[in-house]
């Protein structure tokens, strides 16, 4: 979840860095016509500017990909630039960033439209007969803005239910199957899991539920049950006026009152209730089940375990009504004043190819392909033994595959309103503040208020 706090800085600093960036970049940004009958060459030298996701881990699998590149392009000299995650805001609007920079999802539409830091890379795609289609359709499409593709997508982390095993045996209960729906989960094992002590506080519950973060946890239970909470056609959100997603946000509410669920910041006489299970660094101990974003963190979370004797292992979130798997793309643009733009065009596209994604994604520091493909080759299933890890729980469903962020489908400054509701909205419905009913209707009228206002004549 750390990761999740960094890019939300990032995000503030965009946009608190925009007046900057215009100053810096007056003339429109790179938007190349490159001829059918243009014959792409790329030479010279590129920068490459990324974050160490995954530590030095991180830094062998770019060199693995430019490896590959440069057994098709051997005439450009590739140089890396590691920089923090926060700096890149920061560099793009000073003109400082590399050719090529890394970035995730969330700021797509930031870096190539608000900001006009990221060339379009749809001639290049068109010159070079680039295969975009072997790419999942979900994790490609959160890498466009209009239909155009800006940021390439390098891999992928999506929800899981992290497990642990170890409390599961001793419920009498087995590790869920891939297929299991979102009833065996509530009936089944939600009421096996849960642990009440002599003065009726819980010292167990079924699951931990991020829920001041807003990701990934509430986007499967805004769309689970049908919900259409954002209508990009009309500019509208419906988070109150869809009954479905009403539904949805009622199904958490109604985990954590039955002490199913536990989230952090209750107070009160529910608070008390959930005091022993409010840290969530112990939910080994305290939860059976854990939802979020696994992938980068799968190393640290099974030393964990292992440490206190703990089993763990994942599962593929339930099967809700309707299937969503939340998740983040992260993956690389171009910098829309390159100099070089052929090699650096060139370059990010090698992530389209099979060479390109299995090498970069065939190490630790690597992620989850984008290709089909690739994710069936399995290299990337690392640095644990299939029959210890459920690797599968992270591909099975790669069609229900949504953007776990909601600022990845409406313009930031509605984002931005999004995301301060439903950052405490679960607090504030049981800490008797506002109920999850007037947030939500709260949060639909000032959303929709600030879209129409963008787009006024």
């Amino acid at each position: 979840m750390k990761m999740k706090i960094v890019k939300w800085v990032a995000l503030v600093l965009v946009s608190a860095l925009a007046l900057s960036l215009m100053a810096c970049n007056n003339a429109p940004y790179a938007d190349p016509e490159v001829p059918k009958d243009y014959v792409v060459d790329p030479s010279g030298r590129i920068k490459v500017s990324m974050y160490l996701r995954s530590g030095e881990q991180s830094e062998i699998a770019l060199d693995k990909w430019i490896k590959v590149y440069n057994e098709n392009y051997p005439n450009v000299k590739v140089r890396r630039d590691i920089i923090e995650w926060a700096q890149f805001p920061v560099q793009v609007a000073a003109g400082d960033i590399g050719d090529v920079y890394y970035t995730s999802d969330l700021d797509v539409y930031n870096y190539a439209v608000r900001y006009k830091g990221a060339m379009p890379l749809d001639a290049y795609v068109d010159n070079l007969g680039v295969d975009v289609q072997s790419i999942y359709t979900n994790v490609y499409d959160l890498g466009c803005y209009n239909g155009r593709l800006y940021m390439v997508p390098s891999d992928i982390s999506q929800s899981t239910f992290l497990i642990n095993v170890s409390a599961l045996r001793e419920a009498g209960l087995k590790v869920p199957a891939m297929t299991w729906t979102w009833d065996e989960f509530y009936n089944d094992y939600c009421p096996a899991l849960r642990k009440v002590a002599t003065d009726g506080t819980y010292e167990q519950v079924g699951i931990y539920i991020q829920t001041d973060d807003e990701v990934p946890a509430l986007t499967y239970f805004l769309e689970g049950w049908g919900g259409k909470w954002c209508d990009t056609v009309n500019k509208k959100t419906h988070f109150y006026s869809d009954e479905k997603v009403l539904e949805g946000i009622w199904h958490v509410i109604d985990l954590i009152d039955k002490g199913y669920a536990s989230t952090r910041n209750l107070r009160g006489e529910i608070g008390a209730l959930h005091a022993n299970l409010q840290d969530p660094q112990g939910y080994g101990f305290k939860y059976a089940l854990h939802s979020g974003i696994l992938w980068q963190d799968r190393i640290a979370n099974m030393e964990t375990y292992n440490a206190v004797g703990l089993e763990m292992d994942v599962v593929t979130v339930p099967e809700t009504p309707t299937r969503v798997i939340p998740g983040d793309t992260f993956g690389y643009v171009v910098y829309s004043k390159t100099r070089n733009p052929d090699a650096a065009a060139t370059f990010v596209l090698t992530l389209c190819t099979f060479e390109g994604q299995d090498a970069f994604n065939s190490v630790v520091g690597g992620g989850i392909p984008t290709r089909r493909d690739v994710a069936e080759k399995g290299n990337w299933k690392l640095p644990f033994d299939e029959d210890k890890f459920n690797y599968d729980a992270f591909t099975a469903y790669p069609e229900s595959f949504v953007a776990c962020w909601t600022a990845c489908s409406v313009p930031p400054e509605v984002g931005e309103i999004i995301t301060k509701y439903l950052n405490n909205l679960v607090a504030n419905h049981f800490n008797n503040v506002k109920s999850y009913q007037d947030t939500l209707s709260t949060m639909e009228q000032e959303a929709n208020e600030k879209w129409a206002t963008l787009f006024e004549e």
